[in-house]
């Protein structure tokens, strides 16, 4: 009888397995323990219930978007504002969807030295800021940090640095510079360097990173709901259970070093907002959005006539997704 049995549960798996329907997944830069959720989601098989196979692809936004829209992808991790940005300027070219938040807000912040004296946003006059370029959430997040201590551009240098920000605080090149508050202030910290640390999530309310399709993939609604139904429960588990997403994350993430679990620790209380707990994971504040969209404009970095309705959608979600306690 448990012989039996035994084969009818293998046949269920093999025949389970075959009917997976594969699902390509664009996420960020390189293989790292931020997209934790995402491979315990693989691993622990939350993506397999729902008859689905994750199969995640690495690389530079700029190298991601154009695969998304030609259907080589089905859904990409990135910044929101990305979505504005470009279906604003050409929807049919780039038919882009912010369908569920990873993040609550922008995990953007300025750190220095602690004996730079930086501790507000009034004391970055006349200072060296260190930026990857000038784009992207980092440039928004600086904008809009300026305009709340009252600052021009022209009233700071700015120093295109690339992705060395950690190595340009620490050799003096800079004297502040943008990052992020899950990445370089907690693994420089963990060094024993002292840093002052502002949080541009208090000056940019945007919305923050998370999932973007394509209007064709929304055709497919059920499969979308699938995938989001599994990475919600994948957040939720994540939060519960840091330690099990961590160790899901090195099935992905070559040689990760055990200092990388503070990394983990720090993005999780990026999942969670008022919002959230009302409303479940992955849902998006509309009034992040409509920050997102009036902030683009009034920087100049978008024109547009679009509501901000028209670049976000939380229908796809399942409501009341939260972590076990």
């Amino acid at each position: 009888m448990n012989r039996v049995r035994l084969l009818l549960i293998f046949w269920a798996l093999l025949f389970s397995q075959a009917q997976a329907e594969k699902i390509r997944v664009g996420l960020g830069y390189l293989p790292d323990v931020q997209f934790a959720p995402f491979y315990l989601g693989a691993v622990e098989g939350l993506y397999a219930k729902n008859g689905l196979e994750a199969e995640f692809q690495h690389g530079f936004a700029s190298e991601l978007y154009p695969l998304l829209a030609q259907g080589k992808l089905d859904f990409v991790v990135a910044d929101a504002e990305d979505v504005i940005a470009l279906r604003a300027k050409d929807p049919k070219a780039a038919p882009f969807k912010y369908v569920m938040a990873l993040y609550q807000q922008v995990p953007n912040a300025l750190f220095s030295r602690a004996e730079k004296g930086i501790r507000s946003v009034r004391d970055l006059k006349g200072k060296t800021i260190g930026m990857p370029g000038l784009f992207g959430t980092s440039y928004t997040s600086l904008q809009a940090v300026l305009r709340a201590a009252g600052l021009k551009e022209s009233e700071v240098k700015i120093e295109q640095i690339g992705f060395t920000q950690a190595e340009a605080i620490l050799s003096g090149r800079v004297d502040v510079a943008m990052g992020f508050i899950n990445n370089e202030p907690v693994v420089l910290a963990a060094q024993g360097y002292k840093l002052n640390v502002i949080k541009a999530g208090l000056y940019n309310r945007s919305a923050g990173n998370g999932v973007i399709t394509t209007d064709a993939v929304l055709k497919n609604g059920d499969l979308v709901r699938r995938f989001l139904s599994a990475s919600q429960e994948a957040m939720a588990q994540t939060i519960s259970d840091p330690r099990r997403a961590f160790n899901a994350a090195k099935k992905y993430v070559q040689n990760l070093g055990e200092d990388r679990m503070k990394v983990l620790l720090a993005s999780i209380p990026l999942y969670q907002s008022p919002y959230t707990r009302a409303h479940g994971l992955g849902f998006s504040s509309p009034t992040g959005w409509d920050s997102t969209l009036a902030l683009l404009k009034n920087t100049k970095r978008v024109s547009t006539g679009l509501p901000a309705g028209e670049f976000f959608t939380n229908d796809y979600l399942t409501p009341n997704v939260q972590p076990k306690r």
